[in-house]
């Protein structure tokens, strides 16, 4: 059978999509209208749909300029929101009953409709799951939608000024942080003079609260409060341990710092880089550029000052099933969260080299949730949002390391055996990011730690059940990858079912010459490097998006 979106174009799939959008949110609004109690959850899915619609705009006037492999990845997530928006309409308007509609004093069709009480929580329930489905969408959207941002050429900048200057007379807070963001993302992916970095990212110790400094357990990072404003950042260490040339690690380390001085740590999961941090004795911060070592460094992240409660997704792991990810929608938000942060770290053209429990953090507004006298929730519900640090061996996705390592066990774990022990046997590239992400959605779907820590913090070298191998032999680390994929296969597949069992499956064997989807790295090489972006978008992160819980 021919799909019947496939025959209409991404151009036709986003104009049936304006039709079904427009659909949802006028029949929302007449509920708002008949029944005051829906306001809050309508306003909602109007924010949600006002965001959408500015995206696809953009889309639309950048459709030529799109690769076939981007049109398609568009084109797939737009026909899972048709599906969703189409599935809305016909379970809303079976709830209320409509009116003939009315023209008001602009001339347009005002729907009316009518909420019985008995069914009103029937209407609220499906206002509810038509945000999240909204949300859900979105954040499978967004990382195609951004990745435009790397195209090479005018049209993009000219498109985002011109839409930036149409929505410039917008009150609506939704309809103005797609383009903002993205001119902030274009902007720092442009190439600028070294010079100028030196001068703006570097910080001085003296801008920190000392006795604020504290560690934050299972994690490689300090939070600290700054100075002048007491605000919460994070102190994340940096160490190139893969980089003989200082020189050119350090700028590495001012360009990265640089692209995320105006990140969004809830659409991207990287926070906001306030900058450099030396904690060498020197006050003259010249002095500091020039000779200054990696290892003396610490990126300084701003916490958001709406969710100043942080633990490391260790630490979370480690509470055991008591912990608040042990419910299966907790764990497959988080792991959503995980892969499209990822993305993000590679659309801004680094790889991480370092994705472990530890360098996951998950933030919260510390709230629950609180009931109305109507038994619905109300504002300032419990929310969270994981975010990557421990950019400690970062280096650009085009750069080359040496092949400089470690034996560290319990990094070794989350390392593609190819880069595993002192001398790995191969360059990084974004696919071994790719398999560390894999180790940790295994641990976060069974939701059990594979290393464990006694009560004073020592770190056992008993990680992997049933396994205790040392890695830095390739045959034997290629057993602790198969016994990975095993659990992949049963255990995994039996607690949160195939779907995501093969996205596990998938990122554990990126690397592998017969795995479909990442096995030819002849498909990777294109001018812009969005390629590579788009196939991990489409096989990892939508897949995961478009699991229904």
């Amino acid at each position: 059978m021919v799909d019947p979106f496939g025959v209409l174009g991404l151009i036709g799939t986003i104009d049936t999509t304006y039709h079904w959008g427009k659909e949802l949110v006028a029949l929302c609004k007449a509920s708002a209208n008949a029944e005051a109690r829906l306001h809050e959850s309508v306003v909602r899915v109007e924010a949600c749909w006002l965001k959408i619609q500015i995206q696809l705009e953009f889309v639309r006037r950048l459709e030529p300029q799109l690769s076939e492999w981007h049109k398609n990845i568009q084109q797939q997530t737009l026909e899972v929101l048709l599906h969703k928006l189409q599935a809305a309409n016909t379970k809303l308007s079976g709830l209320v009953k409509k009116s003939n509609a009315l023209p008001n004093d602009a001339g347009e069709e005002i729907i009316i409709v009518e909420v019985k009480r008995p069914k009103y929580a029937f209407v609220k329930e499906s206002l509810m799951e038509a945000i999240t489905d909204l949300e859900v969408w979105q954040g499978i959207f967004d990382p195609s939608w951004f990745l435009m941002m790397k195209i090479a050429g005018p049209e993009v900048d000219q498109q985002l000024y011109f839409m930036s200057q149409q929505q410039s007379v917008s009150t609506h807070k939704g309809t103005k942080a797609a383009i903002p963001a993205a001119q902030h993302l274009r902007l720092a992916l442009k190439p600028v003079d070294d010079d100028s970095t030196k001068k703006t990212v570097y910080l001085l110790p003296d801008g920190l609260i000392t006795e604020s400094v504290q560690p934050l357990p299972y994690s490689p990072v300090r939070i600290a409060r700054r100075a002048t404003t007491g605000q919460l950042v994070v102190l994340d260490p940096i160490t190139c341990t893969s980089r003989a040339s200082i020189n050119s690690a350090l700028r590495d380390i001012r360009n990265f710092a640089r692209r995320l001085q105006q990140t969004d740590p809830f659409t991207f999961g990287l926070l906001q880089c306030k900058g450099i941090l030396s904690e060498e004795d020197s006050n003259d911060t010249d002095v500091k550029i020039r000779n200054v070592a990696p290892a003396s460094l610490s990126f300084v992240f701003r916490m958001p000052p709406t969710h100043s409660y942080v633990q490391s997704l260790r630490h979370r792991l480690l509470s055991g099933p008591s912990g608040e990810h042990s419910s299966l929608t907790a764990r497959f938000d988080l792991a959503r969260q995980l892969v499209k942060a990822v993305s993000y770290v590679h659309l801004y053209e680094f790889v991480h080299k370092n994705i472990r429990p530890e360098t996951i953090l998950i933030l919260s507004n510390g709230s629950h949730v609180s009931i109305d006298a109507g038994g619905d929730e109300k504002a300032g519900a419990y929310s969270e949002t994981a975010v990557l640090v421990g950019f400690d061996v970062l280096r650009d996705a085009e750069g080359k390391t040496h092949r400089l390592g470690d034996d560290d066990w319990e990094k070794n774990l989350y390392r593609h055996p190819h880069r595993q022990g002192k001398t790995p046997e191969t360059d990084y590239n974004m696919r071994h990011d790719i398999y560390s992400v894999g180790v940790c959605l295994l641990e976060v779907g069974l939701w059990e730690s594979f290393i464990e820590y006694d009560n004073v913090n020592a770190k056992e070298q008993e990680a992997l059940k049933q396994i205790s191998l040392e890695t830095t032999n390739l045959r034997l680390s290629s057993l602790v990858k198969d016994r990975l994929l095993q659990l992949a296969r049963g255990v995994l597949r039996r607690k949160m079912g195939i779907k995501y069992s093969k996205v596990v499956e998938t990122c554990l064997t990126c690397l592998d010459p017969n795995n479909e989807d990442f096995g030819d790295e002849k498909e990777f090489q294109d001018m812009d490097g969005v390629a590579e972006g788009v196939r991990y978008i489409e096989k990892v992160v939508q897949r995961l998006g478009e699991i229904s819980v």
